[in-house]
């Protein structure tokens, strides 16, 4: 296993894991490391089959897995005899590092985690005839036009029936609109006494979900009077903040013996919770309080363990149990809704999520749309339209050498003409950071050639060869100059900033440098470069920190090695943060290779 570690094929925590529950035995060692190395990878649990067919720690490189099976002695292993028969592996029972379930192999915390959140998901639903015409009533009053919007409709009922319900979708889905719809109708459902909690798992996320309320007057479009009626919505905070997670212990202040006063929890970004953090919410919450999880299933992986969303999102190809369907059709009026019957009335989850297929954003001849729905499909024919640029607003520029990659970093600067000679003409602050928010260049990588450090360090020495940056400043050691695009990587709540806000340098009026932010109340907060932490030069950001922003023209650069990052949910995440346009540099195998990497989530 050190040999692994030594190659970056496993990290650290990988290794002295294995070597911690393995006791010398190889086989253990070598189970144990990838299941703790898979679990960072979204994966919550292994199957016997992975190990059976050689699949260790992902990789199709035949030297290293003939090398391992070298180790085992190439004899053929009775995988599950192995593990049945080792200490550090129960059935969980009691507690042990691993545990062996149905021929799948968990890190024993994930296992446990699971059994909670399947628990809850399996809860059953009880809505009385009196509670079915109220919440119709409640829907007619929403949607006045009987014929319009089926689909909204259906996930809308779906949140009055269950306690628990997922409502996933793409890019331009209307997962915006409907958080509204659902605020609306859950209070003219419940009429008074409410508490409505909005969160999301970044900062970013959450000054969405701000920006949805205050920029939505609905409310008193439809006549709602939430103070006299006693329902408070309150303020929409990080996940962390709600469930009083310690910075430093990792502590949760609110769980089962001390739970969340609140009746509904409305959840944005639920692709971005890992299986712990889905486990600590259903926890920290009241019996009878409502959670409602909005977020798109395609999207990148949560950076903790265990992507839960897809194993949940694999649910909803079941269907609805007839029980379901009944209630909806009279809810809605309507006795035939066309959507699936699960003839498994054993399995309750499916009841409890609806997938928003219908794209108000994109035409379904709009080429981001089309390119962003293939990827999945592992399409060759798109491909090749995609390499010979014969896609609407999808643009590819292959990068194999050293000119091709001076001439990528000379249309980047292009792209961004219009907003320096903004600068220039030293236009009002809120139209140049709105010139800059039309074109965003995403790596997937932090270091490297194509990594945004080195990508952000050649435009400016570009730029400032070219003249486009005139003067250099150094403060607290670092270079600065008129039109640094900075973005915060940490939450600041003293400066009201949070992780992925990006901001604009400029002059104030004592001509002294500072940054300006856009808020959502489309105001202008500008902070002295002294007082600011935490952020990184924003020419270019990584896909991950783009996830929940949107740009008119995204600019993706590919790397020019095949990493374990680069993957279908990747490409996905990245294409889908366009509105209008997305150019493409990278080398075609890589791209390629990119496409054809499914990954796949136990």
């Amino acid at each position: 296993m050190k040999i692994f570690r030594k190659k970056k094929i496993i990290h650290s925590i990988d290794l002295y894991f294995s070597q911690f529950i393995s006791k010398k035995n190889y086989i253990i060692m070598l189970v144990a490391a990838c299941v703790s190395f898979e679990s960072n990878n979204g994966h919550i649990f292994l199957p016997i089959e992975y190990f059976k067919k050689n699949n260790f720690f992902s990789i199709n490189n035949k030297k290293i897995i003939k090398k391992i099976l070298l180790i085992l002695n190439n004899k053929k292993i009775n995988w599950l005899l192995e593990l049945k028969n080792h200490s550090s592996i129960g059935n969980g029972n009691i507690i042990t590092p691993l545990v062996l379930d149905k021929e799948k192999i968990y890190l024993y915390k994930i296992w446990k985690a699971e059994k909670n959140i399947f628990k809850y998901l399996n809860k059953k639903t009880y809505f009385s005839e009196i509670e079915i015409i109220k919440a119709s009533q409640a829907l007619k009053n929403l949607f006045p036009n009987k014929e319009e919007y089926y689909p909204q409709k259906i996930a809308i009922a779906l949140t009055l029936i269950n306690d628990i319900v997922f409502i996933l979708g793409g890019p331009g889905t209307g997962k915006t609109t409907i958080i509204i719809k659902i605020l609306l109708i859950l209070i003219q459902y419940k009429k008074k006494n409410i508490k409505i909690q909005l969160s999301a798992p970044t900062g970013k996320a959450t000054s969405r979900l701000i920006e949805i309320l205050n920029n939505n007057q609905i409310f008193y479009m439809n006549d709602v009077d939430l103070e006299k009626n006693n329902i408070f919505i309150l303020n929409p905070i990080t996940l962390h903040q709600l469930l009083g997670i310690s910075k430093t212990s990792n502590k949760i202040f609110f769980n089962k013996n001390n739970p969340l006063n609140i009746d509904i929890l409305i959840i944005d970004e639920v692709s971005m919770i890992d299986i712990l953090m889905m486990d600590n919410i259903f926890s920290s919450v009241k019996k009878n309080t409502k959670i409602i999880f909005i977020g798109d299933y395609n999207q990148l992986s949560p950076i903790g363990i265990g992507s839960i969303l897809k194993n949940i999102y694999n649910y909803s190809y079941f269907g609805y149990s007839s029980k379901t369907i009944s209630i909806l059709e009279k809810i809605i009026q309507c006795s035939n809704l066309n959507i699936k019957i699960n003839k498994n009335n054993n399995i309750l989850i499916s009841d409890k999520i609806y997938i928003l297929r219908k794209n108000y954003r994109f035409k379904k001849t709009s080429g981001i749309y089309i390119l962003s729905n293939e990827i999945f499909k592992n399409n060759q024919k798109i491909l090749n339209k995609l390499f010979n640029n014969l896609i609407d607003n999808v643009f590819f520029y292959e990068i194999n050498n050293t000119i091709q990659y001076i001439n990528m970093i000379n249309k980047i600067i292009f792209y961004n003409e219009e907003y320096w000679n903004s600068i220039e003409k030293k236009d009002d602050i809120k139209k140049i950071i709105k010139i800059f928010q039309k074109n965003q260049i995403l790596c997937v990588i932090k270091n490297g050639l194509f990594g945004i450090n080195n990508i952000n360090n050649i435009l400016e020495q570009f730029m400032h060869t070219k003249n486009i940056i005139k003067k250099y400043f150094y403060i607290k050691k670092q270079i600065w100059y008129i039109g640094k695009p900075i973005i915060i990587t940490k939450n600041n709540k003293y400066l009201n900033l949070s992780n992925g806000d990006i901001g604009i340098t400029n002059l104030n009026n004592n001509k002294k440098l500072q940054v300006c932010f856009l808020k959502n109340n489309n105001k202008v907060k500008c902070i002295p470069i002294e007082l600011l932490e935490n952020y990184n030069t924003a020419w270019c950001i990584t896909v991950h920190k783009s996830q929940g922003s949107e740009f008119n023209h995204t600019i993706l650069i590919l790397p020019n090695k095949n990493l374990e990052i680069l993957n279908q949910e990747t490409l996905y995440t990245a294409i889908t943060r366009s509105k209008k346009k997305i150019t493409i540099f990278s080398n075609k195998k890589i791209l390629i290779a990119s496409i054809n990497k499914n990954k796949n989530f136990y």
